[in-house]
């Protein structure tokens, strides 16, 4: 995996994490602003508080995930990282050998 290919599944992830923070907010501004039109009962401000909490835990644990992939995203590319420079060593000791035979 390139470098370029990291770089866009980090953004991929992070992307998701913004939009799942955005879509909580937007959860949580109608809420209100339900709440506040209709000036709601208890149990309707329970209920929804509820849903509310359920959302955070769900968005909770969505980017928990995304943390999660990212840390082997990042995992992934030090490995690579690690065997390019193993290659490139590699590639320079056997020019040198060519350059030796020459």
């Amino acid at each position: 995996m390139r470098s370029g290919d990291v770089a866009l599944r980090f953004l991929i992830v992070f992307s998701i994490a913004v939009f799942s923070i955005a879509g909580f907010i937007a959860l949580a501004a109608s809420l209100y602003e339900v709440d506040r039109r209709e000036k709601s009962s208890s149990a309707t401000v329970a209920a929804n508080l509820t849903e509310v909490e359920q959302q955070v835990q769900i968005l909770g644990n969505q980017i928990r995930i995304l943390s999660n992939q990212l840390g082997a995203s990042e995992r992934q590319a030090q490995a690579l990282s690690s065997q390019m420079q193993a290659l490139d060593l590699r590639l320079k000791e056997l020019e040198g050998g060519l350059r030796g035979r020459r």
